[in-house]
């Protein structure tokens, strides 16, 4: 009898060993493919910091230092808890997690109480149980939809599974294993989160394009641009020539623009501003000035998403009214975003015709998709009763990294 017992405890122990060291690998090449991907944001930060103390539990249950192993196994669930309220928020959505993580906290604090005072593997298990039923609540009652959450949940299915291993029999260590197949499981979900991700912005920037060459390079416009080029070689020779550079640069950065899916210079974007206002004064219209208060302008910009802006206040901020001649652009860093302004001091929205609501909606559109799809900024438009702001805010590690 003695001699099956230890040839039975000889093989928990090898399969306890077998499972640490299998995790260990699993583990490893999770953590090194996450450090190694080009997207490095908050939500995949807490899931570098959850891996790293999965790693430390399965390095102290290696050792046979259960003590410590545990420890970190106790703080693994409030770090999901974090890495699950980042991916809500990438969503969009509003759900706040911090009443759950307080939860995962408070739990954890326990199961380091049952596990450096305590020695009773039954409660010390029961407690890592809790932990995961307390996770399974809270993917229930995110705001994700079921078939969202399908990852998350199957994913801890497996850390449930080992807690009640456990209970069953302390001399089965698998809570590393249950852990590691659940961070493989929701490591996955995420690669086909980024993947589906990157195929829909691809696709909506594809049809941006067509939307973006038809509402600026719209043929009123150009006629209207050549007609009065053609009446300044009667009137003022001398202006036709840079008027016809100004013409073709216009239109050069509308295509260029049209084919760059990356991020570009703001002076350079700044640039097809100016050829647009040199372009714009020559038409028939109220004058205006541009005033630029930079205070940076070392960063990098989706192009054509400052030029529409002026256009707007140009033709529709100043242009539609009798009152306002100047246009302001702004550049600043605040609160971890670079920000740009563009500010007109006239009141034309009441003069506004439904084919300009149009034009103008479409272009503010354009920007708006151009700037959550290749930087993941906003776009907000603030009118009041001395004029019109239009503002771009851009994350300021995008708009310096690119």
């Amino acid at each position: 009898m003695d001699f099956d017992t230890i040839d039975f405890n000889n093989v928990i122990t090898i399969a306890n060993l077998i499972c640490t060291f299998v995790s260990m690998i699993l583990t490893g090449v999770v953590m090194l493919t996450a450090i190694q991907m080009k997207l490095h944001n908050i939500r995949m930060g807490w899931f570098i910091a959850s891996v790293c103390l999965v790693m430390g539990g399965l390095m102290f249950q290696l050792s046979a230092t259960l003590v410590y192993s545990r420890v970190f196994y106790a703080l693994f669930p409030p770090f999901f808890a974090l890495y699950f309220i980042e991916t809500e928020r990438e969503t969009g959505q509003k759900w706040d997690g911090v009443f759950w993580t307080t939860v995962q906290t408070l739990f954890a604090v326990l199961v380091l109480i049952l596990v450096i005072f305590g020695n009773d593997e039954f409660f010390i298990y029961g407690a890592f149980l809790l932990q995961y039923i307390v996770a399974i609540i809270m993917l229930l009652f995110s705001s994700k939809k079921i078939g969202a959450s399908i990852g998350f949940l199957l994913g801890t299915m497996f850390p449930v599974i080992a807690s009640f291993i456990g209970m069953a029999d302390d001399r089965l260590h698998f809570m590393g294993l249950g852990i590691t197949v659940m961070l493989l499981i929701i490591f996955f979900g995420y690669q086909m989160d980024m993947e589906r991700d990157l195929l829909n912005k691809q696709v909506e920037l594809s049809e941006n394009k067509v939307s973006l060459l038809m509402e600026q390079i719209h043929p009123h416009f150009i006629y209207n641009s050549l007609q009065q080029i053609a009446l300044l070689c009667d009137e003022e020779p001398e202006s036709v020539k840079p008027a016809i550079y100004d013409f073709s640069s216009y239109l050069r950065k509308n295509f260029e623009a049209l084919t760059n899916e990356k991020m570009i210079p703001f002076l350079q974007e700044m640039e097809h501003v100016d050829a647009y206002v040199k372009l714009s004064r020559i038409l028939p219209s109220r004058n205006f000035t541009i005033k630029k208060e930079f205070e940076t302008t070392d960063f990098n910009i989706p192009a054509l998403t400052v030029q529409p802006l002026v256009e707007n206040a140009i033709y529709y901020g100043i242009g539609m009214s009798s009152e306002g001649d100047e246009i302001k652009i702004i550049t600043q860093e605040e609160g971890g975003y670079v920000i740009i302004k563009v500010v007109d001091d006239g009141r034309g929205k009441k003069t506004e015709l439904s084919t300009q609501k149009k034009h103008k909606s479409v272009g503010t559109k354009n920007v708006k998709t151009r700037l959550k799809i290749l930087c993941n900024g906003e776009y907000t438009l603030n009118k009041t009763p001395d004029g019109t702001e239009s503002i771009i805010k851009i994350p300021l590690d995008l708009a310096k990294n690119h």
